[in-house]
């Protein structure tokens, strides 16, 4: 018997603290080993792209399948033994929600201490789930936001300034955010460099989120070139899906054997002393997707709300 779970439920089955508790422990059993995973791959159609990626927990013995096209977003949960339909989750708002919540676990093991300042370029839908898991991650004061449109600017420090409560204000420039910023977002669909790390501070994290493909390009090389530290969700995936960084190791500022996947972090710490200068790739993996979405599912029986439930598929 599976169970149908839609977007609605979902907000209301899980919070932002809740996912940073998620993905948290998801990459500590990622380095125990209770993970395994298989990275996104794309299948064009006429019109549209289906991609795809996988993941499967030891402890709870399920496989997620994560397949989205157009407006198409699901997860399907099987049990790893019988081979049987758990769950089909929408993922319309949890994709969105584990990702932010990805770079808020970043954030929490990456960035300087005492980190005030956050930067944000590009202020749209993914962008407010970024600041809203780096304020509950880090003791953020001021928030800055640089993007092409004052309309947006301005439409997304109301929106957020009541989610989040600190500093806002908007930037006339990305440098003048890259000055200012401790830790810097940047959630973008940019298909060429729009931050070029030239005001950057000595101590930061920069966090890239949208450049999860090998035609999108979010930050430059240069910016590359002078971080001393790289970290990202998921080492096979970014080999294929990082346009930054295939980018940078494809030019020799970079070597994928000193990128450093986040669980390792996670389960061992930051070197010490901390490197100044970090850069965080997420690349949206589908050990996240298992974890908010197990967590949903679980929720969702123990409160024992309505569900479509169908039989056989």
């Amino acid at each position: 018997m599976a169970l149908i779970i839609s977007e609605p439920q979902t907000r209301k089955l899980i919070d932002m603290p809740t996912a940073l508790k998620c993905l948290d422990k998801m990459f500590h059993d990622r380095a125990a080993g209770k993970v395994r995973s298989v990275p996104r791959r794309r299948l064009k159609g006429s019109e549209k792209q289906l991609n795809m990626m996988a993941a499967w927990h030891a402890d709870y013995d399920l496989i997620c399948l994560r397949s989205y096209a157009g407006e198409a977003n699901t997860i399907t949960l099987y049990n790893g033994r019988s081979g049987g339909i758990q769950a089909i989750i929408d993922m319309s708002y949890l994709s969105s929600l584990r990702t932010g919540a990805a770079t808020g676990v970043a954030a929490k093991y990456l960035a300087p201490s005492n980190a005030k300042t956050l930067g944000v370029i590009g202020p749209g839908w993914q962008a407010t789930f970024q600041v809203e898991a780096i304020a509950h991650a880090c003791p953020i004061e001021r928030v800055v936001v640089w993007g092409r449109t004052p309309k947006r600017r301005k439409a997304f420090i109301k929106q957020m300034s009541k989610i989040v409560k600190a500093d806002w204000r908007e930037v006339s420039s990305v440098s003048e955010a890259e000055a200012e910023a401790d830790i810097l977002v940047v959630s973008t669909d940019a298909a060429t460099p729009i931050v070029h790390g030239a005001r950057l501070k000595e101590d930061v994290l920069v966090a890239s989120i949208g450049a999860n493909a090998a035609v999108k390009h979010e930050v430059s090389i240069d910016l590359i070139r002078h971080m001393n530290y790289i970290v990202t969700d998921d080492l096979p995936t970014a080999r294929i899906d990082s346009g930054d960084l295939m980018a940078a190791c494809e030019f020799g500022i970079l070597r994928w054997d000193s990128i450093v996947p986040l669980e390792k972090i996670v389960a061992g710490g930051v070197p010490q002393p901390r490197p100044k200068r970090i850069f965080f790739q997420s690349n949206g993996i589908a050990d996240e997707d298992l974890a908010v979405g197990r967590y949903v599912l679980e929720q969702a029986k123990r409160k024992k709300i309505k569900m479509r439930r169908v039989a056989e598929i």
